[in-house]
């Protein structure tokens, strides 16, 4: 027995065993293999079709598995982009589980953030269990995620909203399959030992969407997946941003921020908003100054004012059970609770034990903006770095106000930030597309590679472009700083240069206590990237009329390019610069693809057709090759 229904992106035929051939034009772009229901640890496959019900714009087909008393249900119907498919789990099944083939179709993009940022997404195993926004996951699972993923045939997956846990595999042991499970909603926190709850069963709903290729795919989901109507301001693209905290850590004071303006002033670096990082409070979720650090912090920002910096200060969502903030936020019922009494959660972050303030409840967001817009009163401060926000710091028991899977907290926060402030970010997001604030990268570690370091910096900006976010901020150039593990005078002219061509930079280390050579060319690609912002305005005008990423893959112009399909070392900002920065250390050359089209060399004014593998580009410390395409 086999189904066929028809779209206007192409054709599904659904098989007795529940797979699924989604056709394009005659082209097979994506396969699944059906769901699988599972409890208790054991999987119970499909087995044969119990009844089916169809018409040329849906079908509703109930399957038998191996085990009797469990049946699935596929709900199947017609989109203006493809089809929306919905499996359904009776009551009390634990989960359920879709299959898909990577094959047709790969390369895949997608999914979010990780530590090891592998570019195409599929380069390498993915586990991401649960799959929700996490600060440094075991798994690998990172900061901003996204249940959308794309492949290079044009097939897009994009998953609806439901109250149950997630969990995604990505070629497990080389299982070349794409494996997402959702799980039952779990029970309210608060139930008791001997009461009954009803779960309503697992289910999972997806858009499967058909284009043409990858980039066609991406226009067609952006109504589903959302995008910002508005942007962050202007000079936040136009200069770089400066932050205190990987040179100046925790000890920092209202002297050190001065005495950091004035270098950077004095040295010629361009510059836009000062950061104040961790510990500039007199506890955290105080929102003043700590008086024997800061002293006098009107007059240190009317300074900051005067000679042209922008002023935003580091805040997380927690509360110091020491600061009398907590004792206030907790008597009001404004943070997240222990079912076990009532009381506040104290949650492990990584400075102690906090509590956490519950964005659910809409009286503790109104009161949290009132104390940082009295501070901005106070001080005149223009913002603030929004720290934290990640799942992972809502446990599953917690008491909120209100009752929602705990992934949902990172978008009631991005959208609280977005509401309210245009000087700053935010490091968390899902389903986050629709905000206009810049979104940081997770915190990179000071080392080259696609592990956290310089290398994922590019990657982790693609992704993030291709997952519909286009206001990429990359960390901090050269890393943080952490212990022993601390940026060199070549990581730091590489990482400037990468940077310089994103659509934001962002200082902390300083560039000059390198010496002579590695402070001229960080000042040098910092107004480099200065003299490009008329053109990512102009960038930035498309990406509002029509979702266009800023950073590009290389394939985006050149979308059936294996070549360009695959390349994990190169990006194009917009469609005219093609970046090629150097990601290993002691490297003076390089190979850079050139996908079709005429190309320039921005350095030397040579010219190339592509497509064509340049070998041997010469890339002394001092330059990064850099292509520009030609009319």
């Amino acid at each position: 027995m086999r189904y066929e229904i028809h779209s206007s992106g192409g054709t599904v035929q659904i098989g007795s065993s529940g797979s699924m051939t989604f056709w394009r034009e005659g082209r097979r772009v994506l396969c699944g293999l059906g769901a699988v229901a599972h409890a208790y640890g054991t999987d119970f496959p499909i087995t044969g079709v119990a009844s089916a019900d169809s018409t040329d714009r849906h079908v509703r087909i109930h399957y038998t598995t191996t085990r009797p008393e469990i049946t699935l249900r596929l709900d199947l119907e017609v989109t203006p982009t493809g089809f929306r498919l919905t499996w359904s789990g009776p009551p009390r099944l634990h989960a359920v589980r879709l299959e898909w083939q990577l094959d047709p179709g790969r390369p895949w993009y997608g999914m979010g953030a990780r530590v090891f940022q592998h570019w195409p997404l599929d380069a390498a195993p993915v586990i991401s269990d649960p799959f929700e926004p996490i600060d440094h996951g075991h798994d690998g699972t990172l900061n901003i995620a996204t249940p959308f993923w794309l492949n290079a045939a044009g097939a897009a997956l994009l998953l609806e909203e439901n109250d149950g846990e997630l969990a995604v595999t990505m070629d497990r042991a080389g299982d070349g399959l794409l494996r997402i499970t959702a799980r039952e909603a779990p029970p309210p926190p608060t139930l008791g030992f001997d009461e009954r709850y009803a779960a309503p069963g697992p289910q999972l709903a997806a858009h499967v969407v058909l284009a043409d290729n990858a980039p066609a795919a991406f226009y067609a989901a952006l109504p589903l997946l959302g995008r910002p109507s508005a942007a962050p301001p202007h000079e936040l693209f136009a200069r770089p941003i400066w932050t205190t905290w990987a040179h100046y850590k925790m000890p920092v004071t209202q002297h050190d921020v001065i005495d950091f303006a004035t270098q950077i002033v004095t040295r010629g670096y361009p510059y836009s908003v000062l950061e104040i990082d961790d510990r500039w409070q007199r506890g955290y979720g105080a929102y003043v100054f700590d008086p024997h650090k800061f002293p006098n912090p009107r007059a240190m920002v009317d300074e900051l004012h005067a000679a042209g910096f922008k002023v935003t200060l580091w805040t997380p969502i927690f509360f110091d059970p020491s600061d009398p903030a907590f004792t206030v936020a907790a008597r009001r019922g404004y943070l997240i609770r222990h079912p076990a009494n009532g009381a506040p959660y104290l949650v492990r972050w990584w400075q102690g034990y906090g509590g956490v303030l519950d964005l659910t409840n809409p009286e503790a967001v109104a009161w949290w903006l009132s104390e940082l817009q009295a501070l901005q009163a106070e001080t005149g401060v223009d913002g603030f770095k929004f720290d934290a926000g990640e799942a992972n710091f809502i446990p599953p028991d917690a008491i909120c106000y209100a009752r929602e899977p705990r992934r949902r907290y990172a978008d009631r926060y991005t959208e609280f930030v977005a509401d309210h402030f245009a000087y700053t970010e935010v490091r968390t997001g899902w389903r986050s597309q629709r905000r206009g604030i810049l979104f940081r990268e997770w915190d990179k570690w000071s080392r080259w590679g696609i592990d956290n370091g310089l290398h994922s910096v590019l990657t982790q900006a693609l992704t993030l472009s291709v997952c519909g976010y286009p206001f990429v901020l990359p960390d901090m150039i050269g890393g943080n700083a952490y212990q022993d593990e601390v940026p060199d005078g070549e990581l730091m002219v590489r990482w400037t240069q990468l940077c310089a061509f994103l659509p934001t930079m962002q200082f902390s280390v300083h560039p000059w206590q390198y010496g002579a050579e590695v402070d001229a060319i960080c000042r040098r690609y910092a107004h480099l990237h200065t003299e490009l912002a008329p053109y990512l305005t102009s960038l930035i005008d498309e990406t509002l009329r029509d979702g266009t990423p800023l950073v590009r893959p290389l394939f985006w112009h050149a979308p059936h390019d294996e070549q360009a399909l695959r390349c994990n070392d190169q990006f194009l900002l917009g469609e005219r610069y093609l970046v090629a920065p150097v990601v290993q250390a002691g490297r003076r050359r390089r190979d850079v693809y050139l996908p079709s089209g005429v190309w320039r060399d921005y350095w030397h004014d040579t010219i190339h057709h592509g497509p064509v593998m340049l070998t041997d580009v010469p890339a002394p410390l001092e330059q990064m090759p850099l292509f520009e395409r030609q009319a």
